[in-house]
């Protein structure tokens, strides 16, 4: 009887991608029949210097993008393959190694590039004798920590990142591979409305990441702005602060379980340029507006978007109500312009890519 491979996918909590990815691949891999074990050695290690440390990235994300802007760039320019020997990250890295231990894999991903440092000093000692690789979770915008591992193979989400990685860092093709952000199959498998949006029918979703004000004015002119537009409004944590826009056209709404029905439904999504939602819209055709982006590593999937012609990025509310109209006008020409861009692209199917790849690479 054939042994499952069994594939161990280390994630942490900032923010949506490196755990969206994760549990991806894990999907991905059990349709294989593969055992999949996700786990976040720094909740299991140490669980309060976690919580201190997302606590201060959400409040970089929602009040100082700016501080983000700076922490961002130190750890760019931090040696990170020596992290894994201070007092408190060598909690994780014990962490991990009882995890090799007790769970056996035959192929690590590592979401978040910290892991991957950790791993190349447990090969080192001889502890971890199998294959690993990293899941980068973001576009054109790579930080060098991703790229200075030992790790074996890179997953990158697109082929500019592809490029842009062997020209700046110098890294062989034969350990790259492009092959998509990993969403989840409810995602790869549906695709948005392909009815023409108009001033009288006009579905949006948008993810309350902006200021505040800013989400209340766009909220306010879109409704004031387009008589048929209908607004899914995903306030999260700022529910209290935001339910007072709720009205006949505008839900609003903490958080779902079925983001890929809200964006089934939709015309436009509006929000941050954060990678998870970034390539559920691409797996979904969903043309995309960028009103909030992290200094950083977001840019980058902004970027993306832009360079595919699959979304634009907008700085005011004048600036969204302009786009939004012209979108619209012409039988909404340029909405179809960038639907179709998104399907001509194909960004789907990252999770499955991956796994067959691991497969092809390491199994066969």
């Amino acid at each position: 009887m054939k042994t499952k491979r069994k594939l161990l996918v280390l994630t942490i909590g900032y923010g949506e991608g490196h755990n969206a990815a994760a549990y991806a691949i894990q999907q991905a891999a059990a349709k294989k029949e593969w055992e999949v074990l996700v786990a976040d050695p720094c909740v299991e290690a140490s669980p309060w210097i976690y919580s201190l440390t997302r606590k201060f990235y959400q409040f970089c994300v929602k009040q100082a993008p700016w501080l983000w802007g700076i922490t961002y760039s130190q750890t760019e320019n931090a040696d990170w393959s020596k992290k894994s020997y201070t007092p408190i990250l060598r909690r994780v890295t014990w962490c991990i190694r009882e995890l090799l231990s007790d769970y056996n894999p035959d192929v690590i991903l590592c979401t978040y590039p910290l892991y991957a440092y950790m791993l190349d000093s447990l090969r080192t000692e001889g502890v971890c004798a199998v294959p690993y690789g990293v899941v980068v979770t973001d576009a054109l915008e790579i930080s060098k920590p991703w790229m200075q591992t030992k790790a074996d193979v890179v997953y990158l989400t697109d082929e500019y990142s592809l490029e842009q990685v062997m020209e700046r860092y110098a890294i062989k093709a034969d350990k790259l591979y492009a092959g998509g952000f990993p969403v989840r199959a409810s995602f790869d498998n549906a695709r948005s409305d392909t009815s023409a949006p108009s001033v009288s029918d006009l579905r949006i979703v948008y993810g309350a990441h902006a200021p505040i004000r800013r989400v209340a004015a766009d909220i306010t002119a879109l409704v004031h702005s387009i008589p048929g537009v209908r607004i899914t409004l995903l306030a999260g944590s700022r529910m209290s602060k935001l339910s007072f826009l709720a009205g006949e056209r505008v839900s609003v709404i903490e958080k779902t379980t079925d983001m890929a029905g809200l964006m089934k439904n939709a015309h436009l999504y509006i929000g941050k340029a954060g990678a998870a939602t970034v390539f559920e819209a691409y797996s979904m055709c969903l043309p995309v507006i960028i009103n909030y982006a992290l200094p950083g590593q977001e840019q980058g999937n902004m970027a993306l978007l832009e360079l595919d012609g699959a979304g634009v990025s907008v700085f005011s509310t004048a600036d969204l109500m302009y786009t939004i109209h012209d979108l619209l006008k012409d039988d909404a020409n340029r909405w179809y312009a960038m639907k179709e861009a998104m399907i001509a692209k194909n960004r789907r199917g990252g999770a499955v890519n991956i796994v067959a790849d691991l497969e092809q690479r390491f199994f066969l």
